[in-house]
């Protein structure tokens, strides 16, 4: 059996930096860490965060924090989907009246950018489309940074439902969008609009960990898209996956394996894995 792993397989920059921050923060062993919502879309790695002391909570859980342990230090840190921009001002407010309070922005860069695409080219002027999953914290992240109106759409077919209004149109996706059906709603947008102005905002990394994917599941006889179930890279993964190769199969860690009955022609597994899928996982499936 020949098994191949996809090059850009595994954490991206954003979550290299944010794992890397909150090990540094846990080994300092000096106040309690808190993490709005989860660091990354990946079970087993938060079990892991939380097995350490890292607890994950809502925005509404930070002032009975504060008023719970009054004399320690409180660290915050912000998820790498980031958070809406009325509770990212919420926190800084908080921190201006607590001194114990520290908050750290884990905002992946690339989010970051969207939400200042989104702050600063939107007004009553605009119409600010957001191609995402809805309901996606990142998404909720970015729509709330964009002025005037602005809509929220999943896929091409959804986009074409709803009555766009007589406005610039600022488009926009989601960093982990399928790059495929972001290009075909660019081209039908820019049929309808003179004055469109478009944001290529799927993160590269995603961009080539897609293609990557889709070429080695084309020459795999089977494929192996290891992620979290509530990743939203790794589920476009599957997707893309799936069309080129009808015996691909999603996998949180080698405990998945036993469900698999891989019939004995099957010679070459490709494998990828999602963004926010730590290597030690990569590696024990491998094994």
């Amino acid at each position: 059996m020949n098994i191949t792993l996809a090059e850009n397989s595994g954490f991206c920059m954003g979550v290299k930096r944010a794992d890397k921050f909150i090990n540094t923060i846990i080994g300092e062993n000096s106040g309690k860490i808190f993490i709005i919502g989860t660091l990354i879309h990946n079970r087993i790695y938060n079990e892991k965060l939380a097995a350490r002391g890292v607890r994950s909570i809502e925005i509404s859980d930070v002032e009975s924090i504060l008023n719970k342990f009054p004399d320690e230090k409180i660290k915050i840190v912000i998820r790498t989907h980031g958070i809406e921009k009325e509770h990212y001002l919420y926190l800084e407010r908080l921190a201006e009246k607590n001194p114990n309070l520290e908050i750290h922005d884990m905002t992946c860069p690339f989010v970051k950018r969207i939400h200042e695409i989104a702050k600063n080219n939107t007004s009553t002027d605009t119409v600010f489309l957001l191609f995402c999953d809805p309901n996606h914290p990142e998404a909720k992240g970015i729509i709330s940074y964009a002025a005037g109106e602005k809509y929220t759409f999943s896929s091409f077919e959804e986009l074409k439902r709803i009555t766009l209004p007589k406005k610039v149109p600022i488009l926009c996706s989601q960093t982990t969008q399928n790059l495929l059906e972001f290009k075909k709603i660019k081209n039908f947008l820019e049929k309808l609009y003179t004055n469109l102005i478009f944001f290529d905002t799927i993160c590269s990394v995603t961009e080539k960990r897609q293609n990557e994917a889709v070429a080695l599941a084309k020459k795999s006889d089977a494929m192996l898209v290891i992620g979290g179930r509530t990743s939203s890279n790794t589920h476009k993964l599957f997707d893309l996956c799936s069309a080129k190769c009808d015996k691909t199969f999603w996998v949180e860690s080698e405990d998945d394996l036993s469900l698999i009955d891989l019939p004995t022609s099957v010679q070459n597994i490709g494998i990828t894995a999602g963004a926010s899928t730590p290597d030690d996982i990569i590696l024990e499936v491998i094994k």
